[in-house]
């Protein structure tokens, strides 16, 4: 294909629906694709309740919800995209039902992923991971794969920072909770950690008694912990914030928004391979991240104040299962092998003004190649 013409191109389209975190580690390409169509309008499609990830990008014009449980909302965002006259299609998803939205645009140019039963609803085809000498897929940080699509249109990257914009009504909202808290408490307190135990797959999640004695720790060296839930894990968060010794704050209920609030007003965040984690990555707040089924070479940062954490002595470490299929000692053993001590040792690493944690050079490698 030859290069775009920018001037052919007057309303794009990019459909990334589901997972929030999914949806942030897109926003190098919105960025890019909005440097290289500076005059066209750029609508996104995205899963119910994730449009505050994009509140107030620049790099997008419109955001088009999907709900999965309401027929009636996917037939009318159907009826938009058959009407919404797109010159161009970008599916960073491409499975079976984003496929089918690609078609119904009839947009001249539709970019999508080389998978076989969809490859024929795209005009211009992006293989899914770029195979090694082994034949096996080349591991990179998540956000490349959408700049594929990007590049192959021509449009040079603008670099993998991710863009979350906080708004003003959030802050002010968090600003207040926080005073609150402040004036309750009768001190400032140390500089804030925000922990989350939860994640979406139970592979992937680290033990509650440990990140209760990790915030122990993190509290008696000077930091003050607040622990982050989402909808429908607050039960969970409690419970695991009670096996705490020392004092410690609970999140109020947040969108995005305010998580990002909440997270911009942190030193650090601490938890599972998460949404929330890339929200702070996007934001500049350091973080310390424990991996098992998933790997930190996709998932985590390549640059910036972040530390990745797994037992790199599995055989069966980064398999990608939602929950462990074995059995006995060998269950989760990705994540139980990942002790306190280090993760301790990693927040301090990173963690301002706390006894011991003042600027010591962190023993794990800070960096998506591990």
């Amino acid at each position: 294909m030859r290069p775009l013409d920018p001037d052919r191109v007057a309303a794009a389209l990019v459909i990334r629906h589901r997972a929030g975190g999914d949806l942030l580690l897109t926003t190098p390409a919105l960025r890019a694709l909005r440097a290289g169509l500076p005059h066209a309008r750029i609508d996104v499609v995205a899963s119910r309740g994730l449009a505050p990830l994009l509140a107030g990008n620049p790099d997008v014009d419109r955001i088009l919800d999907v709900d999965r449980r309401s027929l009636w909302q996917q037939a009318k965002l159907y009826a938009t995209l058959a009407r919404g006259g797109y010159d161009l299609v970008l599916d960073l998803v491409s499975n079976p039902r984003t496929a089918f939205m690609t078609r119904l645009t009839r947009a001249p140019i539709r970019v999508g992923y080389d998978i076989a039963g969809r490859r024929g609803a795209y005009t211009l085809r992006v293989p899914r991971e770029p195979l090694g000498p082994d034949g096996r897929p080349v591991l990179r940080y998540a956000p490349e794969a959408a700049l594929d699509q990007v590049r192959a249109l021509g449009i040079a990257p603008r670099g993998l920072k991710l863009r979350f914009h906080v708004g003003d009504a959030a802050r002010a909202r968090i600003g207040t909770w926080l005073g609150d808290v402040a004036r309750a408490r009768g001190t400032a307190g140390g500089p804030l950690v925000a922990c989350l135990p939860t994640g979406s797959w139970p592979a992937k999640t680290w033990a509650p008694e440990r990140f209760a004695e990790t915030m122990d720790r993190l509290s008696e060296s000077g930091a003050t912990v607040v622990w982050l839930w989402g909808p429908g894990e607050r039960e969970s968060v409690e419970a695991c914030r009670a096996l705490m010794r020392q004092p410690s704050l609970l999140a109020p209920a947040t969108d995005w928004q305010e998580l990002g609030a909440l997270l911009e007003r942190c030193a650090l965040f601490v938890g599972n391979d998460s949404g929330p984690k890339h929200v702070a990555a996007a934001l500049g707040v350091p973080t310390v991240t424990i991996y098992g089924p998933t790997h930190p070479a996709t998932w985590h940062p390549p640059e910036g104040p972040h530390i990745a954490l797994a037992d790199d002595g599995l055989d069966c470490l980064f398999c990608n299962a939602n929950r462990c299929p074995l059995p006995g000692d060998r269950h989760m053993r990705c994540m139980i092998d990942v002790t306190v001590d280090r993760v301790v040792a990693a927040s301090l690493s990173l963690l301002p003004n706390t006894r011991g944690g003042a600027g010591r050079a962190p023993e794990e490698r800070p960096c998506a190649s591990r």
